[in-house]
């Protein structure tokens, strides 16, 4: 015997779930809406044929609706909030495949700890570093445009640079990315693009984490950060002590902008939409050159530590002029950029173009593709740009100086920056 109280209340529980009143389920079912409150009061029931109908506009089936057993046994699924486990961690199992098997990781499985080792006999006292970081604004436009790539090595330049500017060594990088129910083939991509960095700059990778959480993002949406560890010898860190009046800056190419140059650009995009599609000199779209991946410099800072003539390194936090750019400065010293040393990239050139900034302010809003600078000794300055030339392209752009001109100042700057011959604004 049917309890009509009970299926009355299990039809209430998924009509409300559907989203939609008493009347409207009567008027998909063509009766009278006060029919269908007697089901839910428990007065009267559906008859079989009305029964299926229900089934079918509610999308759950009629034993659910009769049975007691099927009513106590319903569920909630993952699949329920658009997730399939089973895809998910098909793809774990692939992204654990590029994995770094160079001995460092002893284990780096998905939803776990990473266990690893360094190799720290050759220190006396060793310390070791933690960072991590997030591309930043710039973040949002990869998202859009399918930057992805692009951006997950971005995140992984950036916790690397942050090491070195210490003298450290970064030994190891873990990924993570939060995101909706978003593309298992360009996840797979951004993996391989984490991978593709710490190959380039001597780093294990002990994987990327994936945390799907469909109901806190969209399909395309998705966050991703990079988490560096190092380690370095006390003796060897780069404090600032080795600094001197006469030091030579060499400053290292990078591409695209940084996450902190970003909010400019985009308002300048959002007052001349048509930079969104522009073209710049040789074809190049202006997205392209934009969201380039920043550089990472293990490479560079190696070899200079080992010639013995690295004195500091700066990570470019924003521009060349930004205090934070030069931290660990003694004082009573500071840096003197010469901005007419500084290259006129394609990038900077097309930007300045646009007319929006000043000339005068135009350093003090993107680093000119400067990514990291380093301080050597005055004799050694072209020697070291040959050991630096080995991996990227850089320039001699200043001096530190007495700051006796320019009190409680870390930088400024002379010259004007050198735009090409025929530069025409407007």
């Amino acid at each position: 015997m049917l309890d009509k109280e009970k299926v009355g209340k299990r039809i209430a529980y998924f009509r409300k779930e559907k989203g939609i009143t008493q009347k409207e389920l009567a008027d998909l079912l063509h009766i009278s809406y006060q029919a269908v409150s007697k089901w839910e009061l428990g007065k009267s029931l559906p008859t079989v044929e009305m029964l299926y109908e229900i089934s079918n506009l509610l999308n759950v089936a009629v034993d659910v609706l009769l049975n007691e057993d099927e009513w106590e046994n319903r569920s909630i699924t993952y699949q329920d909030a658009g997730l399939d486990t089973k895809k998910l961690y098909t793809l774990k199992g692939e992204l654990q495949k590029l994995n770094s098997a160079d001995g460092a990781i002893l284990s780096a499985k998905y939803a776990d700890v990473c266990l690893f080792q360094m190799d720290t006999a050759h220190m006396e006292e060793p310390v070791y570093s933690c960072i991590t970081c997030v591309p930043g604004s710039k973040e949002k436009l990869a998202k859009e445009y399918r930057y992805n790539q692009e951006i997950c090595m971005d995140a992984a330049a950036n916790a690397i640079n942050y090491t070195l500017q210490h003298g450290i060594k970064p030994v190891i990088l873990r990924a993570n990315t939060v995101c909706g129910n978003f593309s298992q083939e360009q996840l797979y991509l951004m993996a391989q693009a984490f991978r593709r960095v710490c190959d380039r700059n001597q780093v294990s990778f002990a994987g990327m984490e994936i945390s799907a959480q469909p109901v806190n993002f969209n399909s395309h949406e998705y966050a991703v950060s990079a988490t560096v560890i190092g380690v370095q010898d006390k003796e060897r860190l780069l404090t600032g002590s080795l600094l001197e009046e006469g030091d030579i800056l060499i400053g290292i190419k990078t591409e695209g902008i940084n996450g902190t140059n970003y909010p400019f650009v985009k308002i300048m995009m959002d007052k001349k939409p048509e930079l969104y599609h522009a073209k710049m000199e040789d074809d190049k779209t202006f997205l392209d050159e934009l969201m380039k991946a920043n550089s990472a410099y293990t490479r560079e800072i190696t070899a200079l530590q080992e010639k013995g003539y690295l004195h500091k390194a700066f990570r470019i936090h924003n521009t060349l002029l930004n205090v934070k750019s030069w931290q660990g400065m003694p004082e009573g010293l500071g840096v003197c950029i010469d901005l007419s040393s500084l290259p006129v990239l394609p990038l900077f050139q097309f930007l300045f173009l646009q007319d929006m900034i000043g000339e005068n302010v135009f350093p003090s809003h993107f680093n000119m593709g400067i990514g990291m600078a380093v301080a050597v000794p005055r004799e050694h300055w072209e020697d070291a740009m040959r050991v630096i030339g080995e991996f990227s392209e850089c320039w001699r752009i200043g001096q530190v100086e007495k700051n006796d001109s320019h009190k409680g100042e870390t930088a400024w700057s002379v010259g004007r920056i050198q735009w090409r011959a025929g530069l025409d604004k407007g």
